[in-house]
């Protein structure tokens, strides 16, 4: 028999628990690169409206030729109201870009017209670090081959991410960074209209944040397409995640200074066959994930989930977990491990669950038993069914909803009655959803004041 020695949850413990385009700049600003050599760079003039889409005083222009210590005085030398704009062309850097003044947009002409190179970076662990900043914008560049995350800010409030092209282009994916757009512990923050291709943890990452919308971005060959951890209050929609490992996440996390993610809706968005296989630095949680996975909720309250399509995704196209999947001992006394009041409802499911990654134990344990499977594939809706054992006895103790997901399967795999050295889910799977077709109150629009209404 196959023993799946990481699956062994410990039950008796768990038991015991209780932009604006560049024309806009005026005269002094808007030449071509070809009449403003590189000796000009830093350029500046008063200006009534940033050409980077907001309010401002100053705009600090860096024409294409402009070296690196030209661009970080721009960055270091910054004022509030300042917008820092790039014209077309490539700036290569060895360090990283770090910035600490609030009321700064940095701005170029386009994610495939500007773009920052970091190929050849020697020091720093991000491309552009901004820290506790507030009112900070930064569009219409591209980002490339930074040797650690993309762009980072931590501790942020009031932050748009727009139009920009993050991707690691190396072939051999341990040379690639771990997040591409990567806002955490910040607040008030739009990601939109941006593309991330390649990051070894996740290409659009949000954790510990507060008052979120994504949307409209695009994410391709990521270990996650997309993550939102321990977050509170997020809006996931018109998305698509493709061809990564994983594509659309929302989990929370023990350890943390913020916990108990809730009030995230994810809608109207695409994950489609995300099997890349998992290239994640050995240690991380997201190398848990098999290759194959649509969209899995872990741990996480109050969450709706509808208008989905969920399409060729081999492991499985759906799934709502606790946090004992990952097999990871808990220590932090405050967390909250089981996902508590999830609805899935009116999404589309085509396509998946016919070739699970065994690889990982999750991926193993479904191919072992794919001839329980209605339709011969892993079922659309993959519930793992380990239960709160503090709440009060019943048939959906969780909350867990599901209703009117258009044709789709439904499993739950009762993880907790899994014998310690099972593997077989005879007489434990439940494939009748009956239980769970319920509705919770829609959850609330999430608003980004001054940024997305």
């Amino acid at each position: 028999m196959i023993t799946l020695h990481r699956l062994r949850f410990a039950f008796a413990p768990v038991l015991a628990l209780s932009g604006l385009a560049l024309s806009g700049l005026s005269s002094a600003c808007s030449s071509s690169s070809s009449s403003n050599p590189a000796s000009d760079a830093g350029t500046t003039t008063d200006v009534g409206t940033n050409p980077c889409g907001v309010a401002a005083t100053r705009v600090v222009f860096l024409p294409a030729g402009s070296s690196e210590a030209d661009v970080q005085k721009a960055f270091v030398g910054a004022k509030t109201g300042d917008s820092i704009v790039f014209d077309k062309g490539t700036f290569a850097f060895s360090n990283t870009l770090t910035l600490a003044t609030d009321g700064v947009a940095v701005c170029g002409q386009g994610m495939d017209a500007s773009v920052l190179d970091f190929t050849a970076q020697k020091t720093g662990s991000e491309g552009i670090y901004g820290d506790k900043v507030k009112n900070f914008s930064i569009s219409k560049l591209g980002v490339k081959n930074t040797a650690g995350n993309a762009i980072k800010v931590l501790g942020g409030m009031q932050l748009a991410f727009r139009a920009l092209k993050v991707e690691w282009t190396n072939p051999n994916p341990a040379t690639h960074g771990a997040y591409g757009i990567y806002p955490v512990q910040s607040q008030q923050v739009l990601i939109e209209d941006s593309v991330v291709i390649g990051a070894s943890d996740s290409g659009v990452y949000v954790g510990q944040s507060d008052t979120v919308v994504l949307r409209r971005n695009r994410a391709e060959q990521n270990v996650a397409g997309i993550e939102i951890e321990n977050t509170y209050n997020a809006d996931v929609y018109e998305n698509t995640a493709t061809g990564n490992t994983a594509g659309i996440l929302v989990f929370d996390l023990p350890d943390l200074q913020q916990l108990g993610g809730h009030g995230i809706r994810v809608f109207n968005n695409t994950s489609k066959e995300n099997n890349t296989k998992n290239f994640a630095p050995v240690g991380n949680i997201v190398g848990k994930v098999p290759a194959g996975t649509g969209f899995f909720v872990m741990a996480n309250k109050d969450v709706e989930v509808f208008g989905n399509t969920f399409d060729g995704n081999q492991t499985a196209n759906s799934a709502v977990v606790s946090f004992y999947v990952t097999s990871i001992d808990i220590k932090d006394t405050k967390y909250y491990p089981f996902p508590t009041r999830v609805t899935f409802h009116d999404n589309t499911y085509l396509n998946g669950g016919k070739k699970p990654d065994i690889s990982h134990d999750i991926g193993l344990l479904a191919n072992i038993n794919m001839a329980l499977f209605d339709g011969g594939h892993v079922p659309d809706i993959v519930y793992d069914g380990i239960l709160d054992p503090a709440k009060p006895a019943g048939t959906n103790p969780m909350e867990v909803c599901f209703k009117n997901n258009k044709d789709a399967t439904f499993g739950n795999f009762h993880l907790d009655k899994l014998p310690k050295d099972g593997t077989d889910l005879t007489g434990i799977l439940t494939k009748d959803a009956a239980n769970y077709d319920c509705a919770q109150t829609p959850l609330p629009k999430v608003v980004v004041p001054g940024l997305a209404e």
